[in-house]
């Protein structure tokens, strides 16, 4: 018995880091974990009671009905105005502007839609970007590229 004092030495810390482990781990992980699968049940109320940021494109033309009814007429009718544009309360609050709203005119947004793939559409205008640009092989796209040429973005 005498050569086994180590191993009952091991089992002992073995048991007493288990038992921390348990107990640091029921105090650690929410109670609501796992109520409604693998997350934090509580996150779900949490997400529920924020405020929306998004708008509708209504709310973006009761302010700008010239660009709105530019962009009813043109073959981007039916994109929202946040996906180019940011939220619209990185823009308005309480009915106020309270900054200016952000673009993004990278040749990226562009191809998000328009970028050749065989999943999409047949009547859905597709380019290759480095094929349409001319571009050698291995340039890069310039930032701005599309709106070099592509100057009426809201009817193209």
């Amino acid at each position: 018995m005498e050569h086994t004092k180590h191993i009952w030495r091991a089992a002992i810390l073995l048991i007493v880091v288990l038992t921390g482990v348990v107990a640091v781990r029921h105090f650690m992980v929410p109670s609501s974990f796992g109520e409604m699968g693998y997350y934090r049940g509580d996150a779900l109320y949490e997400f529920m009671d924020k405020a929306p940021e998004h708008g509708s494109q209504a709310a973006c033309a009761e302010c700008h009905d010239d660009i709105a009814g530019e962009k009813a007429a043109g073959a981007h009718a039916q994109v929202q105005c946040e996906v180019c544009h940011g939220t619209l309360t990185s823009h308005i609050r309480d009915d106020d502007k309270f900054a200016d709203m952000a673009i993004d005119r990278s040749w990226r947004l562009c191809a998000h839609c328009h970028r050749r793939l065989v999943a999409r559409p047949e009547g859905m205008p597709q380019i290759d970007p480095a094929e349409h640009l001319e571009l050698a092989p291995g340039e890069a796209i310039p930032e701005e590229a599309c709106l070099d040429c592509h100057d009426t973005i809201h009817n193209p």
